[in-house]
């Protein structure tokens, strides 16, 4: 479903609980952030900006639109504004012809503050909590609801990781492309600013969080205070019984990403894919999504293991989950809902993460392609389970043949196994087979030129010289020696992914 359709979706059903219209033609309302706040301390819910409260689409003067979007995401990171703040991303969208801004805003993991007062929501409306009774109940609801919240009093600056901290500002600022808040405050007020010190409704007690060990502790401290929390990278394309490689994780939450892509990357294929003129990575782009999804969704008081799991046919997440239902997710109309939104919100925040959800769709949307017209499951329970099919063709090239196969044949196989891979439509059947035979030919060391190899397929110079870019860009081949004698010879990514090893 588009944002348009979503918003469409949103004005036939009217305001309620997790929805509110508010007109927003030159300024923001002054009642948005009352909204924001509530949505923040109940169940999260979409604001639509340039919408009367009947549903009139009045829009949002077009000249304002990016003027109403930055003062929207930089008074949610003002703590005077907004306590804890809160990164909020706003769409503008047409609709009618008139402009609509289409702000979704999680259900956050603590109780929120506006001008220092907190507001829940009830029907479609905004309530300012005054009494101590229903301040108490919200505290106590959102520590039921998330286990990342547990506060460990006795944890202190030195049980986490320097480095790691040092890569979360890094992170933040790359991802924003302009300086970070982050970027100049000391370790204890960055993590103060993320939400990572709460104050125990309970027992009154202070201190630095799960979700901050979790992120930033050090192998130690993650074993000392979480010692239920590991991930077992396995490969079992062999032996499926025990595993043929093995990866055991006690790591912070960023070193944890790390090892399990280099797992993936040491054993998966990454078909040649093109996404309009440029080459992406759908194994990347795909085990991002699925490995975050893993790190940020877990429920982290439960006593299972996390495990990814690599067969020949398929890779198999399992995951700790706090269910909401049972069984399989459609893609197409499942409700996300955050586990673990502190830690969520990190994520969003340096970049790792999109929207709710939006990790189910790019999965389903690029699957196809990368194994071989297969769909993924996504199996809600107890345990979250993933299940990403493999095209096996591409996992059978990847082990050694036997020593009585011609090179020669070896690699004219596996070629026809890389190139022939759905790619995006601005490649022609013709194209892909052309491209092929010219991979082909340079893995097996044949010295021909761009003109040779025009005349044997009949085009042009220039035609040869982009499919021999096309193969540079995929970082298959490269040109060695002088221009006058030099010749294109293969990679060490291509030799990884035409020529077998022993």
């Amino acid at each position: 479903m588009t944002d348009l359709d979503r918003i469409r979706q949103l004005l036939r059903q009217g305001e309620g609980p997790t929805v509110e219209f508010k007109e927003a033609r030159t300024d923001l309302p002054r009642s948005l952030f009352e909204t924001i706040c509530a949505f923040l301390n109940r169940e999260g819910g979409t604001i639509l900006l340039g919408v009367r409260d009947d549903g009139t689409v009045t829009g949002v003067d077009p000249d304002k639109v990016s003027k109403l979007t930055k003062d929207l995401v930089t008074t949610a990171n003002s703590p005077e504004k907004l306590s804890p703040i809160c990164m909020l991303f706003p769409e503008a969208v047409e609709i009618d012809d008139k402009i609509v801004l289409y702000l979704p805003v999680p259900p956050g993991s603590q109780v929120h503050r506006t001008k220092g007062h907190p507001y829940d929501r009830s029907a479609d409306g905004d309530f300012k909590i005054t009494d101590a009774e229903s301040l108490r109940l919200m505290y106590l609801r959102k520590a039921a609801y998330f286990s990342e919240n547990q506060v460990f009093p006795y944890l202190t600056l030195a049980d986490f990781d320097p480095a790691t901290l040092q890569r979360a500002r890094r992170l933040a600022q790359v991802y924003r492309d302009q300086e970070h808040p982050w970027a100049t405050m000391t370790d204890e007020a960055m993590l103060r600013s993320g939400g990572f010190w709460q104050r125990d409704v309970q027992t009154g007690k202070e201190g630095y969080t799960l979700a901050a060990a979790l992120l930033f502790g050090t192998p130690q401290t993650l074993l000392t205070n979480v010692p239920q929390f590991f991930v077992d990278a396995l490969l079992r394309r062999v032996d499926e019984d025990r595993y043929d490689d093995r990866d055991y994780i006690r790591d912070n939450l960023l070193n944890t990403y790390d090892r399990l892509i280099n797992f993936v990357g040491k054993h998966l294929y990454d078909p040649f894919y093109l996404e309009g003129p440029q080459r992406i990575s759908i194994r990347g782009v795909i085990f991002r999504e699925v490995i975050v999804n893993l790190l940020a969704h877990r429920e982290y008081s439960s006593g299972f293991t996390a495990r990814m799991m690599i067969y020949r046919d398929r890779v198999v997440f399992e995951n700790p989950n706090r269910a909401f239902h049972q069984g399989a997710i459609d893609p197409d109309t499942f409700t996300p809902r955050t586990k673990n939104p502190t830690l969520a919100n990190f994520f969003k925040e340096t970049g790792f993460m999109d929207q709710l959800g939006s990790g189910v769709r790019k999965v389903t949307k690029y699957i196809g392609a990368y194994a071989n017209g297969k769909e993924a499951q996504f199996i809600e329970g107890d345990m979250f389970r993933t299940i990403i099919p493999l095209d096996e063709r591409l996992m059978n090239a990847m082990v050694a043949p036997s020593a009585d196969v011609q090179a020669g044949e070896s690699v004219n196989k596996q070629a026809d196994v890389l190139i022939n891979v759905p790619t995006n439509v601005l490649i022609s059947e013709s194209s892909r087979q052309r491209i092929q035979g010219i991979l082909t030919d340079i893995a097996q060391d044949k010295p021909l030129r761009s003109t040779q190899w025009a005349d044997r397929y009949g085009v042009n110079e220039k035609t040869i010289r982009r499919d021999l870019e096309i193969l540079r860009d995929a970082n298959l081949i490269q040109f060695a020696g002088s221009k006058k004698s030099g010749r294109y010879v293969l990679t060490d990514i291509g030799r990884q992914q035409l020529i077998p090893t022993e």
